[in-house]
């Protein structure tokens, strides 16, 4: 998880962060960090959702295909 140091802080043995560094911290870290007001997490960006594209027997690309129940 990514965070952004809001003061010095030392996040393990000789590893330290300054003010406005940015680390990828694990989440036990993290969340005593952000208790004692030292570090602040940065939002991640949500995954782009990829949908991958079907492609007919002549070559033009369609939509992708929708999920659902099958017709009986």
């Amino acid at each position: 998880m990514k965070v952004k140091a809001l003061r010095g802080v030392c996040i393990g043995v000789d590893r330290h962060m300054k003010p406005g560094d940015v680390e990828d911290l694990d989440a036990a870290m993290v969340t005593f960090l952000v208790s004692i007001g030292a570090v602040e997490k940065i939002p991640e960006p949500p995954p782009e959702a990829q949908a991958e594209l079907i492609t007919d027997e002549s070559g033009s690309k369609s939509t992708p295909a929708k999920s659902g129940r099958k017709e009986k």
